[in-house]
């Protein structure tokens, strides 16, 4: 084998190797339940998954949308938090009684802690730096995966869904303004994110590619976030490979 053909060799190898590496099936991969598409253009909100189904499991981490749209959920390391409206104030359940129209979920025994640099302050710049700071790495964008935000948040606007269940008629913007809807600063915290530049695999707005549920420390509060601003009191955390979830 003369020269040429070595370093040709070596290329193909190189991008097989590439080619292997981002498509091999990570432990943090997270696994979608249901669609946004069947939700707006089929009103589809039925019962797709129930929350018992992922009681047994370790290190799960999940966001969502309750049955018919009456709420939203978030699982921090195996603890699932149902935030939903009565007599037009969040309510909060713990327990796993609860079922999903949509969900996202993966295990993540392991995290690699990342200090946000405090210049990062608007969702926008979040996004761009969860997005730059995985492919430094080494994660796939393009097949989604969870990340956690923890720390204190400068401020946050947040809604609960609360849908009424004799409108037929469904739209993003209804769905978006179903419900309550509040702003709360200085929130300690725990942000459960996905991330995902196909964004329908994290069942995020067109405009984004991450989908951001929070819990508040004091448990007093929970639901997606639709703006954050942060101010150097946030670190974010990335999966690491660990182990063969179950």
């Amino acid at each position: 084998m003369n020269c040429s053909q070595v370093k040709i060799y070596l290329l193909i190898t190189f991008v097989v190797l590439i080619h292997i590496n981002c498509n091999t099936s990570k432990s943090y991969n997270a696994t979608t339940v249901g669609e946004i598409e069947d939700l707006i253009k089929k009103g589809n909100m039925a019962e797709h998954i129930a929350l018992k189904e992922l009681q047994d499991k370790p290190n799960v981490y999940a966001l969502g949308s309750v049955t018919n749209l009456k709420g939203f959920i978030v699982i921090e390391n195996s603890r699932p938090f149902t935030s939903y409206i009565t007599n037009n104030q969040v309510n909060i359940d713990s327990s796993w009684n609860t079922t999903a129209t949509l969900l996202v979920y993966a295990q993540v025994q392991n995290w690699n802690e990342i200090e946000i640099p405090a210049a990062v302050k608007t969702y926008t710049q979040l996004e761009k730096f969860i997005n730059d700071a995985s492919v430094k790495s080494g994660l796939n964008t393009e097949v989604a995966f969870p990340f956690l935000l923890k720390g204190t948040v400068s401020s946050l606007n947040w809604r609960v869904s609360d849908w009424s269940p004799g409108d037929k008629e469904i739209t993003n913007k209804k769905v978006k303004n179903s419900g309550l809807k509040g702003r709360s600063e200085n929130v300690t915290t725990t942000v459960v994110g996905f991330y995902c530049t196909k964004q329908y695999r994290v069942l995020a707005e067109h405009d984004t590619k991450m989908h951001l549920h929070f819990i508040s420390d004091d448990r007093k509060v929970s639901g997606h976030i639709d703006e954050i601003t942060i101010d150097g009191r946030l670190r974010l955390y990335l999966p690491m490979e660990s182990f063969k979830p179950s």
